[in-house]
């Protein structure tokens, strides 16, 4: 008879990606549930969090109802906001709260090896932390640049590692994982770009053969000229249709955090051909936004679903 093969030590990195990475605890509760062994981690931002916690022997369904059940409105007047030099919010009392749910201070404590990656903001380098504070490695891992303050670590100032990594593959296999499980919890953006201008009506578009001729004051007077003949008080007080009063603009926060989310989704994709996972877990997120904390027991159940649809893969990737 011939021996089984051994299961091949197997990675888990979860990415970046604010609440839809509450998908992470749906993943590790299918993953569970299929008998599979999670022999090493990697995380950024809030990946890097949910990855701490199952390191230091946290359950997962003790995290499915701490996530269900945590009051996220009160959880974000905790947050202290500080006289906006390099953030507006300082995080110390987030990590307060990280550290009422973790039973580990040290990497060392932890039971399965974790890397935590962070950003550099004065290098742009990416920092992978595997000794020493977990705590602090972790509060630089989820800073989101612009609102949370850098943390000092060392001699360097680190901010938010999905700048960078946004799913740290790579780290799971320098920790000596076999094979690699990405889980990605940033839904996948196809726009075609497109192109879109104000044209004047009635007149003629700008060739660069009549470049010289706008160039010259009687060419600019002409233009002028033009403009106030068709509707001056339209053309020159209103250049820009009005808004629908019925929208109003994003508010900053929401303008930082999808700025970073669309930056994060381009650098995803590169990274991700670059690392080469042998298998990414992508739940779909679509209708969760960054902020809605509030929506965690869809954004678990997306996680759970999508794993164990790729159960049969899963099972043939790790052996055993």
């Amino acid at each position: 008879m011939n021996p089984q093969p051994s299961p091949r030590r197997t990675g888990l990195a979860l990415g970046s990606g604010a609440a839809r990475g509450m998908a992470h605890i749906g993943v590790l509760k299918a993953l569970e549930a299929g008998g599979v062994k999670v022999d090493v981690l990697s995380g950024t931002s809030f990946g890097a969090f949910i990855g701490a916690l199952y390191a230091a022997g946290v359950g997962v369904a003790q995290m499915e109802e701490v996530a269900r059940g945590v009051d996220w409105q009160h959880l974000a007047k905790l947050l202290d906001p500080t006289i906006p030099t390099s953030g507006l919010i300082d995080g110390r009392k987030l990590t307060r709260f990280m550290a009422e749910m973790l039973p580990a201070r040290t990497f060392e404590e932890l039971k399965i090896p974790l890397g935590v990656v962070a950003t550099d903001v004065e290098t742009g380098e990416a920092v992978v932390i595997r000794r020493g504070n977990l705590l602090e490695a972790l509060r630089a891992s989820v800073a989101f640049p612009g609102i949370f303050t850098p943390v000092p670590f060392g001699e360097r100032f680190l901010i938010d590692g999905g700048l960078l990594n946004p799913v740290p593959v790579d780290v799971a296999y320098e920790l000596g994982a076999e094979v690699v499980i990405g889980v990605c919890a940033i839904p996948e953006v196809r726009k075609r770009p497109t192109e879109t201008f104000l044209p004047m009506e009635g007149k003629k578009e700008v060739h660069p053969s009549g470049l010289r001729e706008f160039l010259t004051s009687q060419g600019v007077e002409k233009i002028f000229r033009e403009i106030l003949r068709s509707n001056p008080r339209e053309k020159l007080t209103q250049p820009s249709p009005a808004p629908s009063p019925r929208r109003k603009p994003p508010g900053i926060f929401r303008i930082f955090a999808q700025s970073v989310a669309i930056m994060e989704n381009q650098i995803n994709a590169l990274q991700l051909d670059r690392n080469e996972a042998d298998l990414v877990i992508r739940p779909d997120l679509n209708g969760i936004t960054l902020l809605e904390f509030n929506r965690a027991a869809e954004a678990i159940r997306a996680g759970e679903l999508e794993t164990r649809a790729r159960m049969p893969e899963i099972l043939r990737l790790v052996g055993g």
